[in-house]
């Protein structure tokens, strides 16, 4: 997990409004600037390009680029509300976070300034013969770079506001937070400290990040130790605490140690590996629902969803022999890892509660957990059972038709989820 300086850095470079205000300060440094180095370049410059050439071609920029950026703002507010209403709102965060559409937009409004502050200057008279020339070589390398941009943005546009790209870009940020998760795996049971004290938060919300290494810094100093009552993702409040102190500390330190716990008004994809599995099956959910009724979008999430944990597993077969942590030997700071029961539950459950009066759905889920349990029997295969097990028994009375019942059961055997092992036969 990400120290708190660094989470928060992280959050700033991934703003919208970042890159547009970097491409901006940039386009205002090089035309000011250019004045300047305007004594250092051959004199016989200075007759090949006039003030005139230069006003012409950066007021048309200035004119067009301003609304190409307001289109361009208008169209991916479009998309993204497209995204919320076809996907969920919860992947509209991912979205906006766009690298293609951030850049689009941000060279657009730096574009835009640079033109702006050029005319100016030509206005004013502050460029000399081979300022002039620098201006206007700097403004046909803007024009190359807007066309480009806006090819690339043309081709983007197509897809930002697609089911199917919100679906690959949660997969993709709930992949990277399960590979930098702390392990699942078996460890000593955390000490409750009968005889400390609770660490509540300031006020209430989601833990979006814990900073260990400054949690364990501080437990170091304060020669403290902590089991982390609200992992990321958790909610923490008056009646939830953030952690158990072995032993009360002072004000000031029960601050510092509140700190280490980023909370907000809404869960972090980054940090909470659940919150994406969460939100593909919500995707699902909606695709699943009367007034969209598209199951194959919900059977491409299902899948989405098994190449997650999947990936997963590959990871901590990866990790098994290796000391991820050193730190904790010190048992400092305890933090619970990852329930397989648990991302099995928030990927799948609320897809086969509202698929379970479809057998393509359900039969997709069985497949889905018949892979992950062949794929890592001992991480997988007691969840994937009782998982099963609940599908089938929830299908059972959700189906109407005993043939599609018994094609069902006879689907569930082949995936080696008989009656035998999923209870009561449909």
């Amino acid at each position: 997990m990400l120290s708190r300086a660094e989470f928060l850095v992280n959050r700033v470079l991934r703003s919208i409004w970042l890159r547009p205000a970097a491409y901006a300060a940039g386009a205002a440094l090089v035309v000011l600037i250019t004045p300047l180095i305007d004594p250092f370049l051959p004199f016989e410059w200075k007759e090949l390009v006039s003030t005139e050439t230069n006003e012409a071609v950066l007021t048309i920029l200035a004119s067009s680029l301003l609304a190409v950026a307001i289109f361009s703002l208008s169209t991916m507010v479009a998309a993204l509300r497209s995204a919320s209403s076809s996907a969920t709102p919860r992947a509209r965060a991912l979205l906006v976070e766009d690298a293609a559409a951030q850049n689009a937009i941000s060279t657009f409004i730096g574009a835009f300034l640079f033109s702006l502050l050029g005319v100016i200057g030509s206005l004013l008279g502050l460029y000399s013969g081979s300022g002039r020339v620098i201006l206007f070589a700097l403004t046909v390398l803007l024009v190359l770079i807007v066309v480009a941009t806006l090819i690339r943005w043309l081709d983007r546009l197509s897809k930002l506001g697609d089911v199917t790209e919100a679906i690959r870009r949660v997969e993709a940020v709930a992949q990277t937070a399960f590979d930098h998760a702390p392990v699942a795996r078996d460890v000593d049971e955390a000490p409750t400290f009968e005889s400390g004290v609770d660490l509540h938060p300031k006020a209430p919300g989601f833990v979006q990040n814990v900073a260990l290494e400054n949690l364990r810094a501080l437990c170091d100093r304060l020669d403290l130790q902590l089991v982390v009552k609200a992992p990321p993702g958790a909610f923490a409040d008056a009646g939830a605490p953030l952690a158990r102190l072995s032993k009360p500390v002072e004000a000031a330190d029960e601050d510092a140690l509140c700190a280490c716990f980023n909370l907000g008004s809404d869960r972090d994809f980054r940090s909470d590996p659940c919150f994406g599995l969460i939100v593909l099956s919500e995707i699902a959910s909606k695709a699943l629902s009367p007034g969209v009724n598209d199951p194959g979008t919900a059977i491409h999430t299902i899948r989405a969803i098994q190449r997650v944990l999947h990936k997963w597993s590959v990871t901590l077969a990866e990790k098994a022999d290796e000391d991820t942590d050193p730190e904790d030997q010190t048992q400092r700071v305890f933090l619970p890892g990852i329930s397989v029961r648990h991302a099995l539950e928030c990927g799948f459950d609320p897809i086969s509660f509202d698929g379970a009066n479809r057998p393509v759905i359900t039969r997709t889920l069985l497949s889905a957990l018949s892979g992950l349990k062949a794929q890592d029997e001992a991480l997988f295969s007691a969840q994937a059972d009782e998982l099963a097990h609940a599908m089938l028994a929830r299908a059972r009375s959700a189906i109407p038709h005993d043939a599609d019942k018994q094609a069902l059961v006879a689907a569930a055997e082949r995936l080696g989820f008989g009656p035998e092992d999923a209870g009561e036969s449909l």
